[in-house]
């Protein structure tokens, strides 16, 4: 199978669409969605409506959603609605099999532009899950919002968010890791408590293309869907990135 690698939406489901379709026309099966999709009753709420994809899109929340109305979506049916039309929401901690590999999924992060929330974070519970998830049926390819912070993947926030970051991360007592290797702390404990390491690990968040390789496992970070026409690729079969 080859799965193609979207960053950020923020919401521009038209752009998401012709992405999908493009994709679809250049050999993808299915695409994984990084998070702040737009999960948003205004765009996805009862009523809304948008073409049916010809390939599925697996999907995790990002920071910027609307994190109790993706709650009460899950609980109602709505979210069935939207698998019915393409969009598979992946739970955190889920782990599903594409092709001959094994994807696992945790969406969440903190905020860096305005205070916490409920549901933005990933929690302990939540943390714990994808450990025993992942422990389980050990994921060929994580996919995750942001990065483990402190752990030498060497990403940066953007310069104008960090008078907000050190104000909503830091001043607030939450631990983003350093200016230059930043990320978050929970992801940071996933990568230290995992058993087997995925060889790769995709995430978007920053807004930026990004490529290191920490021990044996390659971090890619994906830009955000209106900064890059190509997506990333990746093969199941040879468990193999390509990067346009």
């Amino acid at each position: 199978m080859n799965i193609a690698l979207f960053g950020d939406v923020h919401g521009d489901l038209e752009l998401l669409t012709e992405r999908v379709l493009t994709a679809a026309a250049n050999g993808a099966d299915a695409v994984i969605q990084l998070g702040d999709l737009g999960f948003r009753p205004d765009l996805l709420g009862p009523g809304t409506r948008w073409p049916k994809w010809p390939i599925p899109v697996l999907a995790i929340d990002g920071n910027h959603e609307d994190h109790a109305f993706l709650a009460r979506a899950r609980h109602t049916g709505l979210a069935a609605a939207w698998a019915a039309h393409g969009l598979v929401f992946q739970p955190r901690g889920s782990v599903v099999r594409l092709g001959t590999r094994r994807v696992g999924f945790l969406g969440g992060a903190l905020h860096a532009d305005r205070p916490q929330e409920v549901g933005n974070m990933i929690s302990d519970a939540e943390l714990s899950t994808a450990l025993a998830a992942f422990a389980v049926r050990p994921p060929d390819l994580i996919a995750t919002h942001s990065c483990p912070c402190r752990i030498g993947i060497g990403m940066r926030g953007a310069d104008s968010m960090a008078l907000l970051a050190a104000k909503h991360i830091v001043a607030a007592g939450y631990d983003a890791g350093p200016p230059n290797d930043c990320g978050e702390a929970a992801l940071h404990r996933l990568w230290h408590s995992l058993t087997h390491k995925p060889p790769l690990w995709v995430f978007g968040h920053f807004h930026v293309n990004h490529h290191r390789k920490v021990a044996n496992t390659q971090f890619l970070c994906v830009s955000d869907l209106g900064q890059l026409p190509q997506p990333p690729m990746w093969n199941t079969d040879t468990n193999l990135l390509t990067i346009a």
